[in-house]
């Protein structure tokens, strides 16, 4: 990791800049269900987070291309929506959860997308 890219994602574990860009958003929304999701599992951050983090988060897996990531959390809500038994859900969902993605992967798509798309971040001055 980058010296640049280790403070920016740094940043985004604690409040962020103050003026963020799409790529600050993404990533603290991102971080956020990470963070939950490997205290828990996917299913304890769905139930910790609200409607507008857990869709944040959506978008964010979304933005660094993890669209099947985004789909997870979609299928958890609407599984507890229905009142799937919370076990058997805990358990598909944290098997789909890490057969995507773990730690190395989000930060090497959160560094390709900093590359290619740097001006979606805010400049390491905000720090």
């Amino acid at each position: 990791m980058s010296a640049l890219s280790e403070k920016i994602w740094n940043r985004a574990c604690g409040n962020g800049p103050a003026s963020p860009g799409a790529g600050d958003t993404a990533l603290m929304a991102v971080l956020t269900f990470h963070g939950l999701a490997m205290q828990g599992g996917p299913l304890y951050a769905i139930e910790c987070l609200n409607a507008g983090e857990r869709e944040a988060a959506r978008a964010g897996y979304r933005y660094f291309g993890f669209a099947n990531v985004a789909g997870v959390i979609g299928a958890g809500q609407a599984a507890l929506a229905q009142g799937v038994d919370t076990d058997s859900l805990e358990e598909t969902l944290a098997d789909a959860y890490a057969a995507i993605v773990d730690d190395a992967v989000l930060m090497q798509a959160f560094e390709a997308r900093l590359h290619q798309q740097a001006a979606d971040f805010a400049p390491v001055t905000d720090i």
